[in-house]
């Protein structure tokens, strides 16, 4: 398992579950924390106690390049930041660390860096998140949506911008382009020019190159806007805590059944789901599983240290740990 990253296209997308239990952790799975990995950046959604450990199990270690998304301020999401923190001034970290979420999240960091005497070696950028907030990083962006759950929370988008179909110069040498514009066009943006518009689109030889589009549910009832905020994703990563048999207690929680995970993916139409954040006592989650697959057969159950690579081009390629097939 050591190393393992090494071995991957580094164009694909990896997704790596480092916790996939609901509130406690089991002697199987360590509470929630997803790991996407992308050209050489960590982009971390949620870190739950014990998410760096399970980072240095499978032989990773920690990158300057690297942010973090919490969905909510729930311990089992948030008490492995205190650690964190101080493992990176440890390392002796000087690049700045991004961290967006609620804006309460602010105040307990800044209450964990003075309680614990955390003497910081590094910036630590914090950006609250708010429901619709889009956070460009040029060649992707991620976009937040206000889920059901208790206080503020989060689903999360990332996507990945279109890349634009190869240029064409020969019709822009016919048509007399001025060179200067060439790079705008080919990056899919039109110029105006005096009252004369190039429409890139014009100048764009398809295939265009879809961008790769993740969403993560975190914690959360099942809401009809997340059919939307999910629509054609290459992955859908929804909680399914419960079983339909404790529906009333989903509900009581404001937690999903994995029937109802399944029925979002099936109106959205991604192309597969996979199922985190599991009750206790699911330590056989095939239940779940089945209960899923009957409304949509394309369903996973994750375990800890599952992988999925989405490639630049082609099929999602599950290379699973424990993924329940």
């Amino acid at each position: 398992m050591k190393g393992f990253e090494n071995s991957y296209d580094p164009m694909s997308i990896k997704i790596i579950f480092l916790g996939t239990s609901a509130g406690v952790p089991t002697k199987e799975r360590n509470v929630t924390s997803i790991l996407l990995v992308r050209k050489g950046e960590y982009i971390f959604f949620d870190f739950g106690e014990g998410t760096q450990r399970q980072l240095f199990t499978i032989g990773m270690g920690f990158i300057s390049k690297m942010k973090i998304f919490i969905t909510h301020t729930h311990g089992d999401h948030i008490l492995g930041l205190p650690g964190l923190l101080q493992t990176l001034c440890l390392f002796k970290r000087t690049a700045p660390l991004n961290i967006y979420g609620p804006p309460q999240l602010a105040s307990f960091i800044d209450f964990m860096i003075d309680f614990l005497n955390i003497d910081l070696t590094f910036e630590i950028k914090f950006h609250p998140v708010r429901d619709g907030d889009l956070f460009d990083f040029k060649e992707y962006y991620i976009k937040a949506l206000r889920n059901k759950h208790a206080g503020l929370s989060f689903s999360y988008m990332f996507k990945e911008y279109d890349k634009p179909g190869r240029f064409n110069v020969e019709l822009a040498l016919k048509r007399g382009v001025p060179k200067t514009i060439w790079s705008k066009l080919a990056r899919g943006e039109d110029v105006r020019i005096n009252d004369k518009i190039f429409k890139a689109s014009e100048y764009l030889i398809p295939p265009a190159i879809r961008g790769r589009k993740i969403v993560i549910s975190g914690d959360t009832m099942p809401f009809q806007e997340m059919v939307s905020f999910a629509k054609g994703a290459d992955v859908l990563i929804h909680e399914a805590t419960y079983s339909k048999k404790f529906f009333d207690r989903s509900l009581k929680t404001q937690h999903t059944v994995a029937e109802d995970a399944a029925k979002i993916a099936k109106e959205a139409n991604v192309k597969i789901l996979v199922l985190t954040h599991l009750s206790a006592r699911y330590g056989d989650p095939n239940e779940l599983l089945l209960e899923a697959r009957r409304i949509f057969p394309a369903t996973f159950i994750a375990s800890d240290f599952d992988i999925i690579e989405i490639p630049y081009i082609g099929r999602i390629i599950k290379k699973l740990h424990g993924i329940t097939a």
